[in-house]
């Protein structure tokens, strides 16, 4: 394609919907472009196979955030994809939608047409959810979700733990009733990750109107004045666009390229050299992310997951996937979570657990499990802010990311109600014979001041950055506009995470798919559906 109508950089989950959606029409055409290479691997494809896809360097971007100043300069470890399907090619395939007041919560700033009845027919159509269609699932979209088996017995111990600690068991969490604990929602069909190459791009990359080329990188996008003309590649190709470039790069890919462009505070493009094409101050601001320690226990061997992942375990895990594409090879063992609030202040759910029925730790850059189980705890509503910004204009550097975690006392506070709170869910009656001591953070740290350090130094984050292109109905607050244009530039849009004007209420996948499929009607000249 010499010219095609639209350019999409990133093959993600909002550039392969994008790409999917806009080639629907055969009279238009779509170039899409990926930095990484195929997502055709076993370790992709199995779920189970999470950890040595995480520790795969080639699969990611291999960035770090930080230093984190309000956790004693730590560096944070961030995963994101750099492979077809990008990050749904590499998360834990957890399916959340978000709180339905996050949607509303938009709304109210002004951007109209983001509530959640608004949205809620984009999530239906993108879905195929296993238990069928209803008022407010889909039943035969792409992208296949299925409630997860917990088969293992401690997952309905957590789930019983939960409800004798008075929290609820709503129905369906994704349906907008999502307070209290729930069996995960999985994007794994057929027994294997249901990534956004899977679902949407696969099915449509025989459509002649449709070009994919992966390996390639973007470094800049062209400009003819204030119009987005196309894109320029690492080996000096440049490429043009008819109609639009759509940034689908992600949250940080996105703000990185705008910034390499030209677009952003004019001050600090300037001390870089870069030649200023739109001073926008708010991008790579507003960057957040969902920051959370892990509560661990002991147990016995025989009462946990690690009982079935020897040798012999592990053998029969990788065989029974093989040849039926079931068993533990199909599952990604987050199958039991909860939203909750930490305080009865909340308005609504702030914290979001998932639950393993073993234990895991780091040893020698290698994730290894032990006897036991243990409770991620992420705050779903920071009140803390970061930024990124470009160390060089050179684009094979990584950008300086510091999400402020913990800055803001509110969310210090809070993780600490949230360790107590975990606590208070362990020493419910139906953990008693089950429950060993606690390895994280040790049960002799009691005073807020001793949990606070011991929070400090475990922080990590759910991989959930979201913001730094922030939706606004004026420039003066935000990036692009509520059809996500780059506010005082044409042929130019951002499709993604980044767009976020706040982060939702659990994991980030499912609304990223949603604001894909939103603004491809958009651009296909259909408002609503």
């Amino acid at each position: 394609m010499k010219s095609p109508d639209y350019i999409i950089v990133g093959a993600g989950a909002a550039g392969c919907v994008l790409a999917a959606r806009l080639t629907e029409d055969p009279g238009t055409q779509v170039l899409l472009l990926e930095s990484g290479g195929s997502d055709r691997r076993l370790t992709i494809a199995m779920p189970a196979a999470i950890p040595f896809v995480y520790q795969n360097k080639a699969l990611g971007w291999n960035e770090m955030a930080g230093p984190e100043p309000y956790l004693a300069g730590q560096m944070i470890d961030e995963k994101r994809g750099r492979v077809l399907g990008g990050s749904t090619s590499v998360n834990a395939m957890i399916f959340n939608r978000g709180n339905a007041r996050d949607f509303d919560g938009w709304a109210a700033q002004g951007l109209s047409g983001w509530g959640w009845q608004d949205v809620l027919p984009y999530f239906r159509r993108m879905e195929n959810f296993a238990e069928g269609a209803s008022p407010t699932r889909g039943g035969d979209g792409p992208l296949k979700v299925a409630r997860a088996n917990a088969a293992h017995p401690l997952f309905e111990v957590y789930m019983r733990s939960g409800e004798q600690a008075g929290h609820a068991r709503p129905a369906d969490h994704n349906s907008g009733d999502q307070e209290g604990m729930h069996i995960a929602q999985c994007t794994i069909g057929n027994g294997r990750r249901w990534n956004a190459a899977q679902a949407f791009l696969r099915p449509a990359l025989g459509r002649p109107n449709l070009a994919l080329k992966t390996g390639v990188d973007v470094v800049r996008i062209l400009f003819d004045g204030t119009r987005a003309a196309g894109v320029l590649l690492s080996d000096g190709t440049r490429l043009e666009a008819s109609r639009e470039v759509i940034l689908a790069a992600s949250n940080i890919g996105a703000a990185k390229l705008l910034l390499l462009s030209g677009v952003g505070p004019a001050d600090e493009l300037r001390a870089l050299g870069i030649p200023v094409v739109l001073d926008q101050p708010h991008v790579g601001r507003n960057l957040e992310n969902h920051p959370g320690v892990n509560l661990q226990y002991a147990a016995r061997r025989e009462d946990t997951l690690v009982s079935q992942l020897g040798l012999v375990g592990q053998a029969r895990l990788g065989l029974e996937w093989l040849l039926f594409r079931r068993g533990l090879g199909a599952s990604n063992f987050f199958e039991a979570g909860a939203f909750v609030k930490t305080h009865d202040g909340a308005d609504y759910a702030n914290l979001q657990l998932e639950f393993l029925p073993l234990a895991r730790r780091v040893v020698n850059g290698k994730v290894t499990v032990f006897p036991g189980f243990q409770l991620w705890m992420d705050l779903s509503r920071p009140h803390s802010r970061g930024f990124l910004r470009l160390r060089s204009a050179n684009p094979a550097d990584a950008p300086q990311i510091v999400f402020n975690h913990l800055q803001h006392r509110e969310d210090q506070l809070d993780m600490i109600r949230a360790v107590r709170l975990a606590r208070e869910l362990f020493a419910q009656p139906a953990w008693e014979g089950i429950r060993g001591a606690e390895v994280n953070p040790t049960a002799d740290l009691q005073t807020d001041d001793d949990i606070l350090g011991w929070i400090k130094s475990a922080v990590g984050t759910s991989y959930h950055p979201s913001g730094a292109t922030r939706m606004a109905v004026r420039p003066q607050d935000g990036v692009v506009d509520v059809d996500c244009r780059v506010h005082g530039l044409e042929g130019l849009r951002v499709v993604g995470p980044g767009v976020m004007p706040r982060i939702t209420t659990g994991n980030l996948s499912a609304p990223t798919y949603m604001i894909a499929e939103k603004i491809s009607d958009v651009l296909r000249g259909r408002r609503a559906i």
